[in-house]
């Protein structure tokens, strides 16, 4: 029997850490961009965009999928380690490889010079990404979310600190770069201290074949899924030019920052969390659906706020050069419906061995994402923001019907966990709708505040009132000291 309850505290105490260390370093990143931005133009982003699209897709590849598979692992032995090192390794030397090649090429096709250089500065990252593969898995496996939050922080803090004293010396672009590949030096060597392990030569050919079985399909899943925003920012990259994306990158940045702040870390923990309950499908199913209910209650006042107040918003933080940002990111604040209900399912379906399911899935995503992607970016940054919300509006039926076909969640109690969540949130925009209009000559800090606080008081009393469950969740969660857990049996 699990003991459910046990574990609920320590995924609270796992999402509080990752919270802290995500929250610091979204934080502290968004601080820096926005210096970044008020330096730096909107093609500089756009380049920048581009290149680190194939970045973040080749590191996708790179790890393989080894460090979910070790997570998802009952238990895992030390050759077994020392083998899915050397093939994550492996697999990050030989793209960062090409990544330096073929960037000539690419900054050919996309018709920018500059790109060339920044992709090449750019290529360790995928030896840096995969070399990180094991470490982060121990650290997972073991509850260390901890450990992994303060070098979060840490290393966003150094990379952060070098990137703006070069923004500010004259390196333009080039101050992103650095950051980047500082960041991931600082936080893979962190890491490496964090476990105090180093592997041995060992290389199981017979392991590495059984690992990667089930690794590339999560690879496979994590590129399809986790890579079709990249894909998307490269074909926006393509059609409307680098200035054109470095447009939709800062509306982007601020959606980003709603999603670090709010659910990114607790996916980090929860699958760690419901891998511990796949023998228990009763458990399994209560705890996903407490997830959906509430990144819902947090999720939707979070973004409808940011839509109403995106003019003030954008404004101040980027300053005037960057408003044709604002309707791109207002049309994109629309994504928030579907996430509750479709952020999880990578999750829970790696919880119960489904990897090739969850590639099915990604796969039928990935492909409404380049249709609906090529149609909607021909028609200005307005409509590639309007495309991610149909490819979104597209894959939610189809995932909701598979989590109830292979794990057994209903169909009906899904869409019960976000109504009243929902039903609060419409009641708070509907009174910020008829303030707006009130506070037009105010200054922009003040509509800011006038309406963040007026938000929360309407918002918070309505949740009360409709949705008593959430609260209950939430205590019992939370209810916990801040101590360091012991290892599952």
């Amino acid at each position: 029997m699990t003991d459910k309850s046990g574990l609920m505290k320590r995924t609270g105490v796992g999402v509080l850490w990752m919270v802290i260390g995500s929250g610091g370093q979204t934080l502290f990143q968004f601080v820096l961009f926005m210096i970044l931005a008020r330096l730096l133009g909107p093609e500089a982003f756009g380049v920048v965009g581009i290149a680190t699209a194939f970045i973040d897709i080749s590191n996708l590849i790179g790890r393989a999928g080894l460090t979910e598979v070790l997570v998802q692992r009952a238990e895992t032995s030390e050759e077994e380690l020392d083998t899915a090192f050397w093939s994550s390794f492996g697999f990050g030397l030989l793209l960062t490889v090409v990544m330096f090649l073929t960037a000539q090429n690419l900054a050919d096709l996309f018709g920018v010079a500059e790109l060339k250089q920044v992709m090449q500065w750019l290529a360790p990252m995928s030896l840096l990404f995969a070399a990180g593969t094991v470490y982060e898995a121990k650290l997972r496996r073991e509850f260390g979310f901890r450990a992994l939050a303060a070098r979060n922080v840490s290393a966003t803090i150094v990379s952060g600190v070098v990137a703006m004293v070069m923004a500010f010396t004259g390196f333009g672009v080039f101050s992103l770069v650095a950051q980047r590949l500082i960041y991931y030096v600082w936080f893979t060597a962190a890491m490496i201290v964090a476990t105090r392990w180093w592997p041995s030569l060992r290389f199981r050919p017979r392991i590495a074949v059984a690992q990667l079985k089930g690794g590339i399909a999560v690879a496979l899943s994590s590129l399809l899924g986790s890579g079709n925003q990249r894909v998307l920012d490269l074909i926006v990259g393509y059609f409307v030019g680098a200035e054109g994306l470095g447009y939709l990158r800062i509306a982007w940045r601020g959606i980003d920052l709603l999603l670090e702040l709010s659910i990114r870390p607790v996916t980090t923990v929860t699958l760690t969390s419901l891998a511990r309950l796949q023998n228990d499908r009763p458990a399994l199913i209560d705890t996903y659906l407490q997830l959906v209910h509430m990144t819902a209650a947090f999720l939707y006042p979070l973004f409808v706020g940011a839509a109403l107040v995106a003019p003030e918003l954008l404004t101040l933080m980027f300053g005037v050069k960057w408003q044709a940002s604002i309707l791109p990111m207002q049309i994109l604040t629309q994504i928030a419906l579907f996430v509750p209900l479709i952020w999880y399912k990578t999750n829970i379906l790696m919880a119960i061995g489904r990897m090739w399911e969850v590639l099915l899935i990604n796969l039928f995503e990935f492909a409404a994402s380049v249709i609906v992607g090529v149609i909607a970016a021909q028609y200005s940054v307005e409509g590639a923001a309007f495309g991610n919300v149909v490819r979104m509006l597209l894959a939610t039926p189809v995932i909701l019907f598979a989590v109830k076909a292979w794990v057994g969640v209903p169909f009906g109690r899904t869409l019960a966990a976000v109504m009243y969540p929902a039903a609060a949130t419409v009641i708070m925009a509907g009174a910020l709708l008829l303030l707006r209009p009130h506070l037009g000559t105010l200054h922009p800090i003040v509509i800011l505040a006038i309406m963040s606080v007026v938000g929360f008081a309407i918002y918070a009393p309505a949740i009360l009132a409709v949705d008593r469950t959430l609260w209950r969740t939430v205590r019992n969660v939370m209810s916990t000291r801040t101590r360091r857990p012991e290892p599952a049996s």
